[in-house]
């Protein structure tokens, strides 16, 4: 009998989104992505690099967009792209990881499969087998059937349950994924995955308080469980439960992982707290340990201005374009800093460049920014 194992929980942490601009966020041809119209995201992807290729974020895209389709050759060739580009590109490396493994997974491990199904059709690992090879290649509707086909066998199957759940979810289809979780726990009550994702999926439909509750399930089963302290934290930030959110992130500090950007949601709930300078201290610590996350950088910019120290507002918006060039809020920013300073030739220069780096991605942006501090959840953007 094959060895039976199942799809690894959502790799990566769910954040929420900003709540101000962000240049990233609201590419018209992601809807393409969206509705898995993959041809068409692709082509817009390319027209994007073709004006300017020093774009990690849209070469992130554009593997992801190649890895759904099913080339996976080609999302290799661009998740590397995105990763020369931007040495600290987290979220590549793991996709360009997950996606070596899927090429790396021998041509014939389908075959053995369906040999498997073919024997002993009433199997029930074979087919959950089956579908998890089905999906780690994208196809996504002969996982499902097998999948189903493995539960429809043995309804006490709680990773086929898992499995259908991580594909609806990967396809957006959060409700399903959440009735999926739903029936793994009641075959297995303490599956700490299963937990965790269902917090996720109803994060993701907006049911808030059930997500905080599916999160402090999964540190009950697993206390170990460090993404579960960061989730819950975020979950209580966008709550507005300060407190609660700052004992969450300081645990998940103790867990060793992802140190960097938890000292940035830190900031932001001082931030929100108005305790300045701890959210100075935070930002400082997060910039200590990882220095290209862009975000702390910014937001260390926003304080020092508003406290016209306009020197180290200066230091840090150089810092963030010398990281993001194309980042146009922070040549406005700059700008502001430089025209409290009385240094008016800088700052009308800084505002040439902002009003040049909105033009330049005129299709990226979608609006004028209202907010120019960040809360959101990826600081290395």
């Amino acid at each position: 009998m094959l060895k039976l194992f199942s799809v690894v929980g959502i790799a990566l942490i769910v954040f929420p989104s900003y709540y101000g601009h962000a240049k990233d966020l609201s590419v018209d041809d992601d809807k393409y992505f969206e509705n898995r119209q993959w041809d068409n995201a692709i082509d817009e992807y390319e027209k994007l690099l073709s004006k300017n290729k020093n774009q990690p974020e849209i070469y992130f895209k554009l593997g992801n967009a190649y890895s759904k389709k099913g080339d996976l050759g080609k999302a290799v060739e661009a998740f590397n792209k995105a990763t020369q580009l931007k040495p600290d590109y987290s979220e590549a490396y793991q996709r360009l990881s997950e996606v070596s493994m899927q090429i790396e997974v021998p041509e014939d491990e389908l075959k053995v499969c369906l040999k498997e199904v073919q024997k002993d059709p009433n199997n029930a690992d074979a087919h959950l087998q089956l579908g998890l090879t089905y999906y780690k290649r994208n196809l996504f509707d002969e996982a499902k059937r097998e999948y189903e086909t493995a539960i429809g066998l043995d309804p006490k199957k709680a990773e086929a349950y898992f499995n259908l759940g991580v594909l609806y979810q990967d396809v957006n289809t959060h409700d399903n994924a959440a009735e999926m979780y739903k029936k793994a726990i009641e075959v297995s009550p303490n599956y700490d995955k299963a937990h965790f994702n269902l917090g996720i999926a109803y994060y993701q439909t907006g049911h808030l308080e059930q997500s905080i509750s599916e999160y402090k399930r999964v540190i009950e089963i697993n206390p170990g469980y460090a993404d579960a302290y960061v989730n819950l934290g975020i979950a209580y930030f966008v709550k507005g439960a300060y407190t609660d959110a700052l004992e969450a992130l300081k645990k998940a500090l103790t867990q060793g992982s992802n140190l960097a950007k938890i000292h940035y949601y830190l900031g932001n709930v001082y931030h929100k707290m108005d305790k300045t300078d701890k959210t100075i201290v935070e930002y400082k610590q997060a910039i200590e340990i990882n220095s290209k996350l862009i975000a702390p950088h910014y937001n260390l910019g926003m304080i020092y201005l508003k406290k016209k120290k306009t020197d180290q507002a200066i230091k840090e918006f150089t810092k963030v374009i010398t990281l993001d060039h194309d980042y146009a809020d922070a040549y406005l920013s700059r700008g502001k800093a430089y025209k409290l300073k009385g240094d008016r030739i800088s700052a009308q220069n800084d505002y040439n460049f902002y009003q040049h780096a909105k033009s330049a991605f005129a299709r990226i942006y979608k609006e004028e920014p209202v907010t120019s501090y960040y809360e959101g959840s990826n600081p290395d953007k």
